[in-house]
């Protein structure tokens, strides 16, 4: 992805951009599948791969809290639990520029527009991840599998405006993110089906109307 396109340069000139470049001090690093990725004191902006975010609970499990594709933003300015380390790790082989958070959020001296117009986009994108964690709670508020799973189609159905779904990661990761046993999570996936809740086609999931 061009940083261009990110959200976060929203409004910004391709000159301004090669501007910010050094004042920044942007870092372009790539990482391996599986690799723990640092983001203290960072903001990691993905130009390609996947990544997902963790929250490492006090059993030393791993919640997945989102996953990121190509555009994705994360890092220690986004963490908002107390109480648990936030783990990001790659998916899947991916590239990331990284910016100091104090670049973005210390005062400029010279008061450029295009600073002040990527800390007005960056509290767009914090809003954003408020409404993420919101939907997570929403899911999680749920206690059975089945009630889980419906929650999270209908939201990402909403989303969309249409009954096809696309999970945009493995049913393992899925069963991480709703906080369930994959197992028991494939099992209530094939009752839902035999009662005409839902039809799976690999990753692509059909909700019918209740």
């Amino acid at each position: 992805m061009n940083l261009l396109e990110n959200p976060l340069f929203t409004g910004i000139l391709p000159e301004e951009l090669d501007q910010m470049k050094t004042c920044f001090e942007m870092e372009n690093r790539t990482f391996r599948e599986k690799e723990e990725i640092p983001m203290e004191g960072k903001v990691g902006i993905l130009l390609s791969g996947s990544v997902s975010l963790n929250r490492l609970g006090a059993d030393g499990n791993l919640d997945m809290l989102e996953y990121l594709t190509d555009g994705g933003i994360f890092g220690s300015f986004f963490s908002l639990f107390d109480g648990g380390e936030i783990i990001a790790i790659c998916e899947k082989a991916c590239s990331i520029v990284f910016i100091d958070t104090c670049h973005i959020t210390k005062q400029c001296s010279r008061a450029c527009h295009h600073h002040s117009q990527v800390v007005e986009n960056l509290l767009s994108l914090m809003t954003e991840k408020v409404q993420q964690l919101s939907e997570k709670v929403e899911i999680l508020s749920h206690r059975s599998i089945r009630e889980k799973l419906l929650c999270y189609f209908r939201l990402q159905s909403m989303k969309t405006g249409k009954d096809e779904i696309l999970i945009p990661f493995s049913f393992s990761a899925l069963a991480n993110y709703l906080c369930v046993d994959r197992s028991a999570m494939t099992r209530e996936l094939r009752k839902m089906k035999a009662d005409g809740l839902v039809d799976v086609n690999g990753r692509q999931v059909h909700l019918y109307p209740m």
